[in-house]
């Protein structure tokens, strides 16, 4: 017997890297995939950050995490783990599965240009196949206001 599974209609892919921010933008995601869509969950390892199999034990056991709360969307999910840059990987990922959309947080970097999207976001957002959308988290807005109060204070 054999098992065919439909092309889904549309491919959201969510990069994660289990904080806080990635995981408001993967239910942001889950929310917004419906009917036969498809949601990819991809983590980006480092390639020199430790033993494969550690690493990989330790990303199944948050993906196990996730479908425990992404299985009240209703939506088909599918768990991916590459290694390499993170912008580049992504990118590439992106366009290896035919991806329509990538939805991902963003965290932000200590420089103040990069303050509001990040590094990687900004990469992904130039490079990407397709649309990107970028959720940056609440506590960026309250630091990006912080530094601007502050601007404007010294220069009153």
């Amino acid at each position: 017997m054999t098992i065919t599974h439909a092309k889904p209609s549309r491919i959201m892919l969510c990069p994660v890297d289990f904080s806080p921010s990635s995981e408001r933008a993967l239910f942001h995601a889950a929310e917004h995939c419906s009917g036969d869509a498809e949601l990819i969950v991809l983590h980006v390892g480092n390639v020199g950050s430790g033993d494969r199999g550690t690493l990989l034990r330790e990303h199944l056991h948050q993906f196990s995490r996730y479908s425990d709360l992404l299985s009240s969307y209703g939506c088909r999910v599918r768990f991916a783990v590459e290694y390499g840059s993170p912008a580049a990987t992504i990118i590439d990922y992106a366009s290896k599965t035919g991806a329509d959309m990538i939805v991902l947080g963003s965290h932000g970097a200590s420089d103040l240009r990069r303050l509001l999207v990040g590094g990687t976001a900004e990469s992904v957002m130039r490079h990407a196949p397709c649309p990107v959308l970028v959720l940056r988290s609440p506590e960026l807005v309250d630091e990006a206001e912080a530094v601007h109060r502050k601007q404007k204070e010294a220069i009153l």
